[in-house]
C-alpha cells in the first residue's frame, strides 16, 4: 500500500475508533466495538514520520488529528505517547500540544521531561527553539502560527490576524504588548465586545504585568488622556470608547497601539437594527484618523478578508498572519432521524468530505426530536446525554435566557459538597434574591450563563467555571463574543435562537457562527479533543443558512467594508430625507411604517457634513456613501438654519441634528440634578413623557425604552427603579421591594436586572444626554443613574472596573467609615483595597484581584 492510501485508512480506522466508542459512551449501541492494533499504532507513527519530514507543507490538522486521538485511547504504560507527541508536533511548529501527555513538564524553564534519547532530545530541542520567546526571564514555547504573530509585531503597523478560536491568538497579543511595554514608553488600547471578555482580558494583563514585574504600568476600564509617564492599558468596550471623541480635551499625543479583538463583530454594520456593529465601526473610522496610533491589531476567527478590512479602515495596506489549523482537534457528531424507526449517528470531521455514519441501535430515549418546545421528555433526554459526559466540562448551548434558566433547572445531579460553592449560593443569596435560580443550580455544579446575570454573579460565576467547581454550563449567545469557558464538549439541540417562531423576530445561528461555537470546545494547553454533539440534524439541513453538502464545516466569514451595499440600495429615500426639512415620519398607528431602513444613515450623513464641512465628501466615500458636492452643499445650507450648537450635535453623534434642534428649541422642563432631590421621580417622568409624545422624539424614545415600560404603570415603575438604582441600594434590595412571589419570581427577577443593567444603565442616558448636554452639562444625574450610585467613591470603584454590587458592598463595609482624598480619590481608594484584601470573603477577592 502506497503512503497516500496509508494515510487515508489510519485516518478512518482512528477515527472510526472514536467514533464508535462515543456512539458506545452516549449509549446509543450496546457494544463497543472501537479496536486498535498494535500494528495500527506502527503504521500511525509511520505516517506521521513521514508527513512531518517528507511532506514541504505538512498537514497540521492530520498530524494533531492522530496524536489526540492517540492520546484518547493508547495505553500510555505501553506505549510513550508523551515521546511520540513532542517528536512530531515540534517538527511542525506545534510543541506547545505536546504538553499536555507530559505530566512533568517544566513550566518554569519550558523545559519537557527526558526523551531518553540524546539524539532526540537534541532534535526536539532545535524544532522547539524556532518558537521560543522570553520575556523578562520568563520562557514560552509558542505554535509556529503564534511565532507568526510575535515577528510580525515586531515590524507591521497594520495586521490582520484569522484563525480557529482555540488557535492562542489572544494569548500571544498579550505577550507580545506586555514585551513592549518592558521597552517602550506607550499606550495601549485593546477594544472587547463584552464586558465579560472586558474583564477577562484585563485580568490576563493583570496577571502577566505581576509575573514579570513590569513597573509603571495601570490597567483602566475607562479613557482619560495620559499626561503622566506611565504605561496605560486601557481595555474598553466600542460603547466606551466612541464617548472619547465627544471630549474635546483628547488630544490623542502619546503614542499608542490599538488591538481590536473579535473584529468579527463588524459584520452587522449592513443592519439597520444593531447599533453596537456601528459604533465599533464608526470608532475604528475616528481612530484611522489619529497620527498617534502607531500600530493596529484587527483579530478575529476565520476571517476571510482580514487584511482588506483592515486596509480599508485604516488607509494603508494591511499585513495578514492567518491560519486554518487548529491546536484542538475538533470533532461534531450529530443524531439524525431517518424515519419513526431508525436514527443515526453521524461524525463530522474537517478532514473527510462525508461523515462517518453508525447506526443508533438504543434509540428508547431519544425524545423531541424535530420539536422546538423543551419539555419534559426532551429535558429527561438532555439529562441522559449530560450524565453519560459527566466525566467531562460541558456547555449545553441555549437559544434563550429563559430556556438556559430552565435546562440548569433540570439537570438532574448529585448534589456538590464544594465549601466554595455553598459559599457562592449564599452570596447570591445575599446580593441578588434568596430564591434566585442560580443558586438552586449551583448546589448540583449546574449553572446558566446568559446576559442577565448580574455583573458581580457573571465575574464570579466565570471564575467558579475556571476553577473547575462547576461542570456544565447552559449558555446562550454569550459564548460566541470570545468568552474563555472551559469545556471539552458541547451540546447544541437546534441553530434557532428561539423556542415559539415569531416571523418578525425569530433568528437563527449563521454556519459561521455554528463554526464558532464549535470551536469553543476544547482549548488550546488544556485539551487535545474538543466535541460538539448535534442532537437535532434535521434542523440545521431545513434552515436557509445550512447547506447539507457542507453540514458543520469550519466557514470562513467575508466582513463588509463600508456602509455602499445599504446606501446604494436606499439611496433615492436617503437623498430625499436629506433634502427635506422635515424629521417628523412618525405613525403612532403603525409600527411597521415607522421602521425605515435607512434613517441611520441620513443621522450619519448629517452629522458628517455639520462635523467636517467641505471633507465631509471624502470621509463620507471611505465609508461607501457617494453624494455629489451639490447635494453636500444642499444639505449644508438646511444644517446652517439649526439653532442648536454644533457641539451638542458631535455629543450626540447617534442623534438627527434635525431632531436635537426641536429638543433644543421645544423642551422647557425640569430637569433632575441628583437622585436624592425633591421631584427627582416627576421631573424625571416628564422628560420622558416630552420624548415620548413628540413625534420628532418619539423613535428615539421606542428605540431605547422597551413597549412594555413605555406607558401608564409600567413607565412610574421604570421611574423607581432608574431612582432607586441611582440612589444607589443594592440590587436585593431593589429586587424584594419590586419582585413578586409567584411562579413568575424567576422570570422577574431576571427581567428586572435586564431593565436595570441594560435599559437604565445604557439606554435612558443615551436618550436623556441631549437634554442634559442642553440644559445643565455639570449634573452628575445620567452618571448616577450609569454607574447605580452617587457616592463618589462608590462610582470611582466602579469605574475601576469592580461590579457594581461589589463597589457597594465596599461602600458600605469599608470606604463609609473613611475619609478619603478627594483629589486623588482613585489611588487612595486603590491603596485601600490593597491593604485589606486580604480580609475580604473569597468571592469579594475574586472581583478585585485584578487590582491587587
Amino acid at each position: 500500500m502506497n503512503i497516500e492510501n496509508l494515510k487515508k485508512e489510519v485516518l478512518n480506522t482512528w477515527l472510526e475508533v472514536d467514533c464508535n466508542s462515543i456512539a458506545y459512551k452516549l449509549g446509543f449501541t450496546e457494544q463497543n466495538s472501537s479496536k486498535y492494533s498494535n500494528e495500527l499504532i506502527l503504521d500511525t507513527i509511520r505516517c506521521l514520520d513521514h508527513e512531518t519530514i517528507m511532506v514541504d507543507y505538512p498537514n497540521v490538522n492530520y498530524v494533531i488529528t492522530l496524536i489526540a486521538l492517540m492520546a484518547e485511547y493508547v495505553d500510555l504504560k505501553k506505549y510513550n505517547l508523551r515521546k511520540i507527541a513532542i517528536k512530531f508536533l515540534s517538527r511542525i511548529g506545534y510543541s506547545t500540544s505536546a504538553i499536555i501527555t507530559d505530566k512533568n513538564f517544566d513550566k518554569e524553564n519550558c523545559q519537557y521531561s527526558s526523551l531518553e534519547s540524546p539524539m532526540e532530545e537534541l532534535l526536539a530541542t532545535l524544532n522547539q527553539q524556532r518558537y521560543n520567546i522570553e520575556i523578562k526571564s520568563h520562557k514560552f514555547i509558542l505554535t509556529k502560527f503564534q511565532m507568526d504573530i510575535w515577528n510580525c509585531m515586531d515590524k507591521e503597523k497594520i495586521i490582520g490576524i484569522s484563525a480557529p478560536t482555540s488557535a492562542g491568538k489572544s494569548f500571544i497579543i498579550l505577550l507580545k504588548l506586555l514585551e513592549k511595554l518592558t521597552k517602550s514608553n506607550l499606550d495601549i488600547i485593546y477594544i472587547v465586545p463584552t464586558l465579560s471578555l472586558l474583564n477577562q482580558v484585563s485580568e490576563d494583563f493583570n496577571k502577566y504585568i505581576k509575573k514579570f514585574k513590569i513597573n509603571n504600568c495601570v490597567i483602566s476600564n475607562t479613557y482619560e488622556e495620559n499626561t503622566d509617564n506611565k504605561n496605560h492599558i486601557f481595555v474598553l468596550t466600542q460603547e466606551k470608547i466612541i464617548n472619547i471623541f465627544s471630549n474635546i480635551e483628547n488630544k490623542f499625543k502619546k503614542e499608542t497601539i490599538l488591538i481590536v479583538d473579535e473584529i468579527q463583530n463588524i459584520e452587522r454594520i449592513t443592519s439597520q437594527t444593531d447599533e453596537r456593529s456601528k459604533i465599533l465601526y464608526d470608532t475604528l473610522n475616528e481612530l484611522s484618523y489619529k497620527k498617534n496610533i502607531k500600530q493596529v491589531i484587527l483579530s478575529g476567527p476565520r476571517i476571510n478578508n482580514i487584511g482588506n478590512t483592515a486596509s480599508t479602515i485604516f488607509g494603508r495596506k494591511a499585513t495578514v498572519v492567518s491560519s486554518l489549523d487548529s491546536p484542538v482537534l475538533n470533532l461534531t457528531y450529530s443524531i439524525c432521524k431517518i424515519d419513526k424507526k431508525y436514527y443515526q449517528f453521524k461524525q463530522y470531521c474537517s478532514l473527510n468530505d462525508k461523515p462517518k455514519i453508525i447506526e443508533i441501535t438504543n434509540f428508547n430515549f431519544i425524545n423531541g426530536y424535530g420539536q422546538k418546545k423543551y419539555t419534559t421528555s426532551y429535558l429527561k433526554y438532555l439529562n441522559t446525554v449530560i450524565s453519560r459526559l459527566s466525566d467531562s466540562q460541558n456547555i449545553i448551548f441555549a437559544p434563550t435566557s429563559r430556556t438556559a434558566r430552565q435546562i440548569a433547572c433540570s439537570i438532574d445531579k448529585e448534589k456538590n459538597e464544594s465549601s466554595k460553592i455553598n459559599t457562592l449560593i449564599n452570596y447570591y443569596k445575599n446580593s441578588v434574591h434568596e430564591k434566585y435560580s442560580l443558586c438552586n443550580t449551583l448546589s448540583k455544579g449546574v449553572t446558566y450563563h446568559h446576559g442577565k446575570l448580574p455583573y458581580h454573579v457573571r465575574r464570579t460565576l466565570e471564575k467558579a467555571i475556571q476553577e473547575g467547581l462547576i461542570r456544565d454550563i447552559v449558555c446562550t449567545t454569550t459564548l460566541l463574543q470570545g468568552m474563555n469557558l472551559p469545556a471539552q464538549n458541547i451540546i447544541i439541540r437546534t441553530p434557532n435562537l428561539y423556542v415559539k417562531k415569531d416571523k418578525h423576530k425569530t433568528s437563527e445561528l449563521t454556519n459561521y457562527e455554528m463554526a464558532n461555537l464549535r470551536g469553543r470546545a476544547g482549548r488550546l494547553l488544556k485539551d487535545f479533543i474538543g466535541r460538539t454533539f448535534v442532537l437535532d440534524e434535521t434542523s440545521f439541513v431545513l434552515t436557509k443558512e445550512y447547506d447539507q453538502e457542507s453540514l458543520f464545516e469550519n466557514t470562513l466569514k467575508d466582513l463588509p467594508l463600508d456602509y455602499s451595499e445599504r446606501f446604494e440600495m436606499h439611496k433615492e429615500s436617503i437623498i430625499q430625507d436629506l433634502l427635506s426639512d422635515s424629521n417628523n415620519d412618525y405613525d403612532e398607528d403603525n409600527e411597521e411604517k415607522n421602521e425605515v431602513h435607512h434613517k441611520d444613515l441620513t443621522t450619519y450623513i448629517r452629522q458628517n457634513i455639520l462635523k467636517n464641512g467641505e471633507k465631509a465628501k471624502q470621509k463620507m466615500e471611505k465609508v461607501g456613501i457617494h453624494l455629489t458636492k451639490e447635494q453636500i452643499a444642499a444639505i449644508k445650507l438646511k444644517l446652517e438654519k439649526l439653532t442648536v450648537p454644533k457641539d451638542i450635535c458631535f455629543k450626540n453623534r447617534y442623534w438627527d441634528p434635525l431632531v436635537l434642534d426641536f429638543i433644543y428649541n421645544n423642551f422647557n422642563g425640569n430637569i433632575p440634578n441628583f437622585p436624592k432631590d425633591k421631584n427627582v421621580k416627576k421631573n424625571l417622568s416628564d422628560m420622558l413623557k416630552f420624548l415620548r409624545d413628540n413625534s420628532q422624539t418619539r423613535s428615539m424614545y421606542n428605540k431605547h425604552i422597551k413597549k412594555k415600560y413605555r406607558k401608564g404603570v409600567q413607565r412610574s415603575i421604570l421611574c423607581n427603579l432608574c431612582i432607586e438604582w441611582a440612589q444607589e441600594k443594592s440590587l436585593k434590595e431593589i429586587l424584594s421591594k419590586n419582585v413578586k412571589d409567584n411562579d413568575k419570581m424567576e422570570d422577574q427577577i431576571e427581567d428586572i436586572i435586564e431593565l436595570l443593567q441594560n435599559t437604565i444603565t445604557f439606554d435612558i442616558p443615551l436618550l436623556l444626554k441631549p437634554i442634559y448636554d442642553m440644559r445643565k452639562s455639570e449634573s452628575p444625574f445620567l452618571t448616577c443613574i450609569q454607574a447605580g450610585a452617587y457616592n463618589n467613591t462608590t462610582k470611582t470603584l466602579i469605574e475601576m472596573g469592580i461590579p457594581r454590587e461589589c463597589a457597594v458592598y465596599l461602600y458600605e463595609n469599608v470606604f463609609a467609615k473613611k475619609d478619603i482624598n478627594k483629589d486623588h480619590i482613585e489611588n487612595a481608594v486603590l491603596d485601600i483595597i490593597r491593604k485589606e484584601y486580604s480580609s475580604f470573603p473569597y468571592w469579594i477577592q475574586v472581583q478585585l484581584n485584578f487590582l491587587i
